[in-house]
């Protein structure tokens, strides 16, 4: 189980799109992160996943990437973006990169989320 609301909340919207994305949101349950590596333009969370998960296998491919999530917060610049990447239809990292180059060595605490690709019903989180 995700242990970070902020990750939660950026896996919810990033898989509130196509069919693929809506399959893909029944895995967040069994994942936990397992490794955070801040790069100083961004971050990439590893996950470890327990069982079940397969039962909820995005099968339509097999290396599957999804974006489309923008970061506002007074803790960045000018931003970040969001990309989900997928290993044999499994939730393999998130991929965090700051818009403005600098991004700070801890989580985020007050942020909004928003969803920013071409079709999307646009949702928003708010953590301030």
């Amino acid at each position: 189980m995700l242990k970070s609301k902020f990750i939660s909340d950026i896996l919810t919207l990033l898989l509130d799109g196509d069919e693929e994305g809506i399959l893909a949101a029944k895995q967040i349950p069994f994942l936990e992160e397992s490794d955070y590596e801040y790069t100083g333009g961004g971050v990439c969370i590893g996950f470890s996943t327990s069982k079940g998960i397969l039962d909820f296998k995005v099968k339509t491919k097999e290396k599957l990437i999804l974006d489309g999530v923008k970061i506002e917060s007074p803790e960045l610049e000018d931003g970040a973006n969001c990309i989900l990447f997928f290993e044999n239809g499994i939730i393999d990292f998130l991929e965090i990169d700051s818009r403005s180059g600098n991004y700070p060595n801890k989580e985020l605490s007050k942020y909004k989320l928003i969803q920013k690709w071409k079709g999307s019903p646009k949702k928003e989180i708010v953590c301030l």
